[in-house]
């Protein structure tokens, strides 16, 4: 199996950036203590705070659907479009080179 690492991006809308903000932290406990989460990180950016990332590691795509599947998560993604000024945008990666 290959491990799995997605970018999710994130734009709120504007005066909901300390919502979605709090709505995505919530997100990082649960999901770390999923099977198969190797990191979970959420990201803001400095320069406009309206941007925010999740970088995740998975050590597998299975691993992966069953989070999106997971009953915290189906309840956040429809928050998505009242928060956020466009989807999620998800980007996936496998890696190509070992670690040091």
């Amino acid at each position: 199996m290959t491990q799995l690492t997605n970018a999710a991006f994130f734009r709120a809308k504007e005066g909901a950036v300390d919502e979605l903000g709090e709505r995505l932290l919530a997100l990082v406990e649960p999901t770390r203590r999923e099977p198969g989460c190797i990191r979970y990180e959420i990201y803001q950016s400095e320069d406009d705070p309206q941007n925010w990332f999740i970088h995740e590691d998975w050590r597998t795509p299975a691993d992966f659907e069953a989070h999106m599947n997971a009953p915290y998560i189906a309840d956040f993604m429809p928050l998505v479009p009242e928060l956020c000024e466009r989807d999620v945008e998800i980007r996936s990666f496998v890696p190509r080179s070992s670690a040091p």
